[in-house]
């Protein structure tokens, strides 16, 4: 087990609606949330955040329901560069930290990221990182799955910002890794 590693935490928002859904291969990333922190069995310390916008291309005019979701307003995203120079500028600033590994609430982020960069033949910039998921270590720690509100909510802890900000909900799960030894113990036991 190592002593400290940087983590990666990802929260993305993509395009959406609730009557009809959205065809899966018309979801995009419209939002990509992120916190690097150091992380040892004592302690989660924030280094840096980075939240981008990204302009979707396949579903270019957000829902009212994705707008009430996300709180990402139309303007922001067409004012936002496309997913391609979106992720040039994540990658390089998670090329100025010692990244080997990333986390986030579910699978759902790390499915939309190789599924979009596959079908708009982009490089993913995550596909050389094993990606741990953060909702299957808190669900073994309580018994169940939940949401991430409900695990804040469970760890007795005051959700911060606005629940599907991507920024915000990263900063979410740095706040419980920040307050849980176990969550600590069970990231650094599988990197």
């Amino acid at each position: 087990m190592p002593d400290a590693e940087n983590i990666l935490i990802i929260d993305i928002e993509c395009t959406c609606n609730e009557d009809p859904p959205l065809e899966r291969e018309k979801v995009e990333i419209i939002e990509i949330g992120a916190v690097i922190g150091q992380l040892d069995s004592n302690n989660f310390r924030v280094l840096d955040t980075l939240q981008l916008y990204v302009q979707p291309t396949l579903t270019a005019k957000l829902t009212p329901f994705c707008t009430s979701l996300t709180g990402i307003g139309q303007h922001t995203v067409d004012s936002a560069p496309k997913l391609s120079a979106a992720l040039t500028n994540f990658e390089n600033w998670i090329s100025t930290f010692q990244i080997k590994n990333w986390v986030s609430w579910g699978k759902f982020d790390e499915k939309q990221f190789q599924a979009e960069t596959n079908l708009k033949s982009l490089v993913n910039p995550l596909q050389d990182f094993p990606h741990l998921n953060m909702k299957q270590l808190f669900a073994r720690k309580c018994g169940h799955r939940v949401g991430l509100f409900k695990a804040i909510e469970l760890s007795k802890l005051e959700f911060i910002g606005q629940h599907h900000s991507g920024l915000d909900d990263a900063r979410n799960i740095a706040q419980l890794l920040e307050t849980d030894e176990r969550l600590r113990q069970a990231i650094l036991s599988r990197i």
